[in-house]
């Protein structure tokens, strides 16, 4: 979408003992062997209603500080940095659309509020809150990460969209952003930053993540009603031996403006190629080709059709839509946006130690 202090993690372990303790041990464990990348599940859910076919995936926290949170935020590779609604985090009383009730800086359960004011920005609308910050884990019971200092966050109040000045909201809006792109940073002097930056990898390994491929399966679910399927497929850690298996260079920026990697790609239909620079973008639903098809701006393409993306940093990749407008065209943006239909067949990389990213087609 283009987001503790030392004793607060042990007083975490008195509110949830067994699954803290096992988090602790993981994290302390040691040896001369490498370790395994650390498999954290995500939620891989398709909204309910009108319009059809919105595909995303989410990423539970589950603490702030030492604070149960225990709720789904949107995981999105086109974002850096994580907000979070105020009433998942603080008592409904201190939220409003004016602001977070507060007149200092305070702390509640090891995470720190401030009054710092901020605005994150994303594809269509805004997110305004305040400035806070806190240890976070996420992930789940059974397989977590924490990160290994406090980081900055947004606790959001209200989000605006940013033609009507519409104030939105409602259920099956997200609470919030899990934006993990390693470049730049939202908020004052882009402070705010992927969260996946902070988590330390484990012993031998490089300090980065990849997504493996999610699958073509979803079912229509919601976080609320807690019946949406999870599948391992953030993995925290980088061997040698992964980034054998992809297709590597670093990382390029198409715009300061933009705080998320891209590579150069073409997508074609026909026989004309429309190249671009491109965001692969679990935030994104659909596909977006800059620009406008020639004498037709402003469509998708209809179903059935065989759509082909070329790189010169990762093999071919073919498909055919399955509905509309799952290719979409939008003069308005210089870069083409790859959204979560890429992560159902294929994977991709970060390296944040050399600033590398992988791609890997079919597996």
């Amino acid at each position: 979408m283009s987001g503790l202090r030392y004793h607060s993690w042990f007083r975490g372990v008195i509110v949830f003992p067994a699954f803290l303790g096992a988090l602790l041990c993981h994290a302390l464990s040691s040896s001369s062997a490498q370790e395994l990348p650390l498999n954290i599940p995500l939620i891989k859910l398709e909204y309910p209603g009108t319009p059809q076919n919105i595909r995303m995936l989410y990423i539970n926290i589950l603490f702030l500080g030492y604070r149960k949170i225990a709720q789904p935020l949107l995981f999105d590779t086109g974002s850096s940095g994580m907000t979070i609604d105020c009433t998942v985090v603080l008592p409904t009383k201190m939220c409003s659309e004016k602001g977070i009730k507060i007149k200092k800086t305070f702390e509640l359960d090891g995470l720190t509020v401030t009054t710092q004011k901020t605005v994150m920005h994303y594809g269509t609308y805004d997110e305004y809150g305040n400035v806070a910050s806190a240890r976070v884990i996420f992930g789940s019971a059974d397989s977590a990460a924490s990160t290994a200092v406090s980081i900055p966050f947004l606790i959001r109040y209200k989000e605006v969209r940013r033609s009507t000045g519409e104030v939105v909201g409602g259920p099956l809006w997200p609470k919030g952003i899990f934006g993990v792109s390693p470049l730049g940073g939202g908020g004052p002097n882009q402070m705010l930053k992927s969260p996946l930056n902070s988590v330390s990898a484990g012993n031998g390994l490089r300090q980065g993540y990849f997504l493996s491929p999610i699958g073509t399966d979803w079912k229509v679910c919601t976080n609320e009603d807690l019946n949406c399927p999870q599948i391992d497929a953030l993995h925290i850690g980088l061997s040698d031996s992964v980034k054998k298996d992809f297709k590597i260079k670093k990382w390029e920026r198409a715009s300061k403006n933009y705080n998320f990697p891209t590579t150069e790609a073409c997508i074609f239909w026909g026989k004309k190629p429309i190249c671009r620079p491109t965001l692969y973008d679990t935030g994104n639903s659909t596909i977006m080709v800059a620009g406008g098809p020639p004498k037709k701006p402003g469509l998708s393409l209809d179903t059935g059709v065989n759509v082909t993306v070329t790189s010169p940093n990762h093999d071919e990749w073919r498909f055919t839509t399955t509905y509309k407008p799952e290719v979409e065209f939008v003069p308005q943006i210089e870069h083409h946006i790859i959204g979560v239909r890429y992560f159902e067949t294929n994977s991709l990389l970060f390296d944040l130690e050399s600033k590398e990213i992988g791609f890997r087609i079919g597996k």
